[in-house]
């Protein structure tokens, strides 16, 4: 991965100057992006969910990418309203996600080209820097994925299924920051995951949560973070089927998941917040709290007071979120190696 490209802190850091007289920086905006599918897989149903953290020029031109993807197995309970999670890669309440698992996730050995999926992954973030967003799905090779490589480029490197890859890039772009910010060569992007059952106060629940955070370091501090929230709803039938709550407002009108960011303030948290502001809101205060600090920094936010006042959702899930992707950022590969 990338021991280069990224953000430096938008206008209130950029060097004042020219781009050029920067260095080569560059001047982009970033985005969390996503895509999710629920089916069957090995007797138990499964949400796969992709996530990017990606930096992209004022044309779509991606600067930089770090993907990640986690696989949540539930099962019905045994009174059918609520879900059991069956996952056995479970650390400290978090499903452990492919960059996490590395050489455990154990693909190389059936890989086509001996490779494992944390670094197949990896290839094909590198792989679409300096492409355009909107054109990456056309000059990929249909069919692909399952031992063919999606490129000739990515033979050796990338042969597993990367359209969902695709989609949660393209999902970055629609979901980028309002803030431009200037990249430099030598910042590193990270990105990290904490996905299980959504809380409910000790009741069952029909919702799978994912919390996704993303930052960009450089010199050790970071740069520029991002954080947003999946909520991907269940419906149980009678004989403990499951599928797809269609009827849930976090999935859209396409069929697709909605995040608590995009959903903006459809979510309707304001009504019920003690300080009176929707998710993103609350989102943009830890996000702008995470700035200039160190990932020790970062994870010590909640004890200090002052530091996100405004705030009042679960700040320590989240600022433990953005520490951990900021130490992700430093490595060229998260998991543990062969």
């Amino acid at each position: 991965m990338k021991l280069n490209k990224l953000l430096a802190m938008s206008a209130v850091v950029a060097c004042g100057l020219t781009l050029a007289s920067c260095g080569g920086s560059k001047e982009v905006t970033v985005g969390i992006g996503y895509s999710g599918s629920f089916a069957e897989s090995y007797g138990n149903m499964q949400l796969d969910l992709s996530a990017a953290m990606v930096s992209f020029e004022a044309d779509g031109t991606i600067v930089d990418a770090r993907i990640d993807v986690v696989q949540v197995k539930v099962g019905a309970n045994e009174a059918k309203d609520g879900l059991e999670l069956k996952n056995t890669n479970v650390v400290d309440g978090s499903v452990t996600t492919k960059l996490e698992l590395g050489k455990d996730y154990n693909m190389k050995g059936s890989s086509a080209i001996g490779v494992e999926v944390d670094s197949q992954i990896e290839a094909f973030a590198d792989w679409v820097v300096g492409k355009k967003y909107n054109e990456i799905a056309s000059s990929l090779i249909p069919g692909s994925g399952h031992g063919v490589a999606p490129h000739a480029d990515l033979a050796s490197t990338c042969t597993i299924t990367v359209d969902a890859f695709v989609a949660a890039i393209e999902s970055a772009w629609e979901n980028r920051s309002a803030t431009a910010y200037t990249v430099s060569k030598d910042a590193k992007i990270g990105i990290a995951m904490k996905s299980g059952l959504a809380y409910n106060y000790g009741k069952p629940t029909k919702e799978i949560s994912i919390d996704v955070a993303g930052t960009v370091v450089e010199g050790g501090k970071v740069v520029a973070s991002a954080i947003d929230a999946i909520v991907y709803p269940v419906a149980i039938a009678e004989d403990g089927t499951m599928s797809t709550d269609t009827a849930s407002k976090y999935i859209g009108s396409d069929g697709l998941v909605i995040s608590k960011k995009t959903l903006g303030d459809a979510y309707a948290m304001k009504p019920a917040s003690p300080v009176g502001k929707e998710w993103w809101e609350q989102a943009a205060i830890i996000e702008a709290a995470a700035i200039g600090k160190t990932s020790t920094e970062i994870a010590a936010l909640v004890k200090n007071e002052g530091d996100l006042v405004g705030a009042t959702m679960t700040l320590d899930s989240y600022t433990a979120m953005l520490a951990k992707s900021a130490t992700y950022a430093e490595k060229e590969l998260i998991g543990p190696q062969a």
